[in-house]
C-alpha cells in the first residue's frame, strides 16, 4: 500500500511538472507609438520589464536597470534624445523614474542621436528595487509636461510545436 501511495506522489509530481515545462510563456512590453503632423518626427520606444535586473552603485547602493529600444522611422529626421523620463508607476502606489547617468556614450547615455531607420537600445536606471511583476502603467516624459502613455502589450511563446493529431489522408490528395 505505501509503494502504491509513493507511485501515485510521483506521478502526480511528473503531471505538474510538465504543465509548468510545457506551458505557453508570455512575453510582456510596453509599447508607444509618437510622431508629429508633418511626419518629421516618427519613432516607436519599446520598454521590456522582463529585461529588469540589479546592479550596484560605485557607493554599493542597489538600483534597477532595465532595457528600452527606441525605433526611429526610416523617413524621419534623426531624433535627439535628451535625458527624457520614463515613469512607472508601481502596484504599490510608488512612482518611479529613471536616473541621469555619467555615461556619455554606450548603452547607459541619457543623450543621443538616433539616425532614420536605426535602433537604439538603451538602458534605464532607477534608484528604487523593483521586479516586472511591480509595475503597473510606463510613461514617457518629454520634459515639457507631456506625458504619453506606453501601452501593454502580452505575446504567447509556445513552448514546442506539436505534430498533427491525425496524419493526412492520401484520398483527399493532401500531403
Amino acid at each position: 500500500m505505501k509503494k502504491t501511495g509513493a507511485l501515485f506522489i510521483i506521478c502526480l509530481l511528473i503531471v505538474a511538472l510538465s504543465k509548468q515545462v510545457f506551458a505557453q510563456q508570455t512575453n510582456e512590453y510596453y509599447l508607444g507609438v509618437f510622431s508629429n503632423t508633418t511626419g518629421t518626427i516618427k519613432f516607436t520606444m519599446g520598454v521590456y520589464p522582463s529585461s529588469i535586473n540589479q546592479s550596484k552603485k560605485n557607493d554599493g547602493t542597489l538600483y534597477s536597470v532595465m532595457s528600452v529600444a527606441l525605433v526611429n522611422n526610416e523617413k524621419a529626421e534623426p531624433i535627439e534624445w535628451n535625458d527624457f523620463k520614463i515613469y512607472i508607476l508601481l502596484k504599490d502606489g510608488t512612482l518611479v523614474y529613471n536616473f541621469l547617468t555619467t555615461a556619455t556614450t554606450g548603452e547607459y547615455a541619457c543623450k543621443y542621436q538616433v539616425a532614420p531607420g536605426t535602433t537604439h537600445m538603451q538602458y534605464y536606471c532607477y534608484d528604487k528595487i523593483f521586479s516586472a511583476t511591480d509595475i503597473e502603467k510606463v510613461w514617457l516624459h518629454f520634459g515639457d509636461s507631456q506625458f504619453q502613455p506606453l501601452f501593454l502589450y502580452k505575446d504567447e511563446i509556445p513552448a514546442e510545436k506539436k505534430a498533427p493529431a491525425t496524419t493526412p489522408s492520401k484520398k483527399s490528395g493532401k500531403l
